[in-house]
């Protein structure tokens, strides 16, 4: 018996749910032109916002650094064996896991302000900032949302005091306000992933203009290659410094004592004295002990320039900067099937739910 109600209950439930499916088409059936007005209207705000919003290119390089810095400097090593000097270097603290870092920092972006950009169709030829600071396009919305807050910027510089001029001069640690935003946009543009198991590292950045993309990715890539170089030598090159400074002072001081010994022996020839061979012979052995001193030093020197030289990476280019030929954004197609999307959803919602809800209402207040 109770088997008996259960199957009833359950064909009673699915008598409901089809008339309920069928409900629902049948609202949907009856309202299809307000959807399809909606739709309309979803394709011509799509197709609005879709073009409004500037075409935008993305340049991308693929780089391989090389992480050992052993590799390539068998005959360095070698060389630098032969006179004494080890060559082993200590482990690096910036590597190529810390590129998003380096490439997104402050100093980095600031290095990129001067570079020269000239657009693809040669009507504009200026420096980096200008270029973001008075030609980037923007969509027709952003100066309606941002007139309020220039408005009112306005409004209230009426009534500040003047700020003193200053003397023109860009500061990396006082950036003004529109520099800063220049700062922060590339700072979040330039896309920079590292594969932590092979060290291949991909950039990438999108711009209003190929060439400009193209440009200012070279110019990144080429400062990351100078920051690592500049990084890895810094140490070597400063031992390179101070190598050649004591080498010149003992060559010097070499020279020195070899012109004494030469001018006694000159003046005391036919000397037959024994102080005054003594006395050359003390002369001799300070010119000797000042060349052996030189001696070391130079080869300490040029063991210092050859560790410079195996210091420097090796970025390896797999994939080089080209400009791009065909727009990554906005995906237009995209944008206007979300528009008719969500107004046809939003049609389909008030034939469902909205109409009977008002037309509720309505009658409750009349």
């Amino acid at each position: 018996m109770t088997e008996y109600k259960d199957n009833i209950d359950h064909r009673n439930c699915q008598e409901e749910s089809e008339i309920d499916l069928m409900e629902i088409v049948a609202k949907l059936w009856k309202g299809r032109m307000f959807i399809l007005k909606c739709c309309a209207v979803g394709v011509v705000l799509g197709l609005i916002v879709a073009f409004s919003i500037p075409k935008r290119y993305c340049a991308s390089a693929v780089l391989a650094p090389e992480t050992d810095q052993r590799m390539g400097g068998s005959g360095m090593s070698s060389l630098a064996s032969m006179m004494g000097v080890s060559l082993d270097n200590s482990v690096d603290a910036i590597n190529a896991g810390m590129f998003p870092e380096v490439v997104h920092s402050v100093p980095f972006i600031f290095g990129l302000f001067d570079l020269e950009v000239s657009t693809i169709d040669g009507e504009l030829s200026t420096t980096l900032l200008d270029y973001m600071l008075e030609h980037q396009r923007r969509a027709w919305w952003s100066y309606v949302l941002g007139f309020p807050g220039k408005a009112a910027g306005w409004f209230f510089s009426l009534f500040s005091e003047e700020a003193p001029e200053g003397d023109g001069v860009l500061r990396m640690e006082n950036l003004p306000e529109r520099e800063r935003g220049v700062v922060k946009y590339f700072s979040e543009g330039i896309s920079v992933n590292v594969d932590k198991k092979t060290g291949k590292t991909s950039l990438s950045l999108e711009m209003q203009d190929p060439l400009v993309a193209a440009t200012v990715m070279e110019a990144v890539v080429s400062s990351l290659k100078d920051y690592m170089c500049s990084y890895r030598t810094s140490k070597a090159r400063q031992d390179v410094e101070n190598l050649s400074v004591i080498c010149s002072e003992r060559k010097a001081d070499y020279y020195r004592a070899q012109q004494a010994w030469a001018a006694y022996a000159d003046a005391n020839k036919s000397v037959v004295l024994q102080s005054a061979q003594a006395e050359r012979e003390r002369l001799q052995q300070e010119m000797s002990l000042a060349y052996q001193v030189y001696s070391q030093v130079a080869t300490q020197l040029e063991a210092a320039r050859l560790k410079e030289q195996q210091a420097k990476p090796v970025f390896a280019v797999i994939e080089p900067v080209t400009v791009p030929l065909r727009k990554s954004a906005p995906g237009r197609a995209k944008i206007l099937a979300g528009f008719v999307f969500l107004l046809g959803c939003a049609g389909a919602a008030w034939e469902l739910f909205g109409r009977s809800a008002w037309d509720s209402l309505r009658g409750r207040a009349s």
